[in-house]
């Protein structure tokens, strides 16, 4: 509440960003939206996970599931997995690069992804929502299961 304050973001009616903030689990009984996180996701036109450190990253992932184009950054294992170099909003996913050292040039960069995605046409936005499902679709479990196999059968040839 003390970040909102300080940076002015009070919900008047002249102002183009307004913030919802919710400070409960959205489990579909929260006596608030009364939906679950997944009801909402449908309704959302872009998610942004900046996170400092995720061992995956589900919720980026989960936002992909649903089409819906997210930013996150290469400290989570799935903006890891996505790309090892930074990558624009326009492929579904926007990778920013995050260190202990560059938080205004990832804020920047973050509102430069928004900005960006908030003035494609709409014919465009669908054209990356396709994108984005597309790349959801390779984190399938199906996808993954050999590589826990392969390191699975590695560790045990490693057994003493």
């Amino acid at each position: 509440m003390n970040a909102l304050q300080w940076f002015h973001l009070t919900n008047r009616e002249n102002e183009l960003v307004k913030v919802i903030f919710v400070p409960t689990y959205l489990n579909g009984i929260d006596g608030i939206f009364n939906k679950s996180y997944y009801d909402l996701l449908v309704g959302f036109d872009l998610t942004v996970y900046p996170s400092y450190y995720e061992p995956w990253g589900y919720t980026p992932l989960e936002s992909a599931a649903f089409g819906i184009p997210t930013i996150t950054t290469d400290l989570s294992g799935f903006g890891q997995w996505v790309s090892s170099t930074p990558q624009d909003i326009t492929t579904g996913v926007g990778v920013v690069h995050r260190s202990d050292y560059n938080y205004h040039d990832v804020v920047k960069r973050i509102s430069e992804m928004m900005a960006e995605y908030a003035n494609i046409s709409e014919v465009e936005q669908k054209k990356i929502k396709t994108k984005t499902s597309a790349i959801a679709q390779k984190a399938l479990w199906q996808e993954f299961i050999g590589y826990y196999y392969d390191a699975y059968t590695i560790a045990l040839s490693k057994k003493k």
